[in-house]
């Protein structure tokens, strides 16, 4: 089992330590169980209460990015695409003012840039090793699902999403490669 989710590890943790408060409790003296045991049903109330303030005041750290169907939804829940923009806009507003003058284009072509190296940075595990596997060379959608064992509709689906997104290509004869 795959623990990647940081809800499942709060899950984890809880239980656990609940089990072996548990366990603990019976070997405790008298004396320091009645203290003990106001220790362990309040704990898990704060754990509760903490839960709810981060999922109130912070939600989007909860979830990671494979949580998400595409690594977009991701990223626009988190207003990365936003910030990164606006960033741009006022680094190459700077450069500008400082005397080297940028054109609305290369500000377009900096931010579509940058857009495919996030794109790269959050993708699933398996869109990366398509991109890898087209990076040694160019091959058929069943040559990647042969050459990563995977079924060629998932090759074809992941594919798609990167031809989306601009990273590769697809000439007349059906063959990926990379998009330069």
């Amino acid at each position: 089992m795959k623990v990647s989710n940081p809800l499942t590890i709060i899950a984890i943790f809880a239980g656990v330590a609940e089990t072996l408060a548990t366990v603990a409790l019976v070997k405790l003296p008298l004396e320091i169980q009645a203290i003990f045991v106001y220790f362990v049903m309040a704990f898990p109330m704060a754990i509760v209460l903490l839960f709810f303030f981060v999922l109130y005041f912070k939600n989007i750290v909860l979830y990671a990015p494979s949580d998400f169907d595409d690594q977009n939804h991701y990223l626009q829940a988190n207003n990365l695409k936003e910030k990164v923009d606006h960033q741009m806009d006022e680094i190459f507003a700077s450069i500008n003012q400082r005397g080297a003058k940028l054109s609305q284009e290369d500000l377009e072509r900096a931010k579509s840039e940058l857009a495919k190296t996030i794109t790269k940075e959050t993708m699933p595990a398996r869109m990366m090793d398509i991109l890898d596997t087209i990076g040694k060379g160019s091959y058929s959608a069943r040559g990647i699902a042969s050459e990563l064992g995977l079924a060629p509709s998932t090759v074809i689906t992941y594919l798609m999403r990167l031809e989306k997104d601009g990273l590769v290509e697809k000439d007349s004869s059906n063959i990926w490669k990379l998009r330069t």
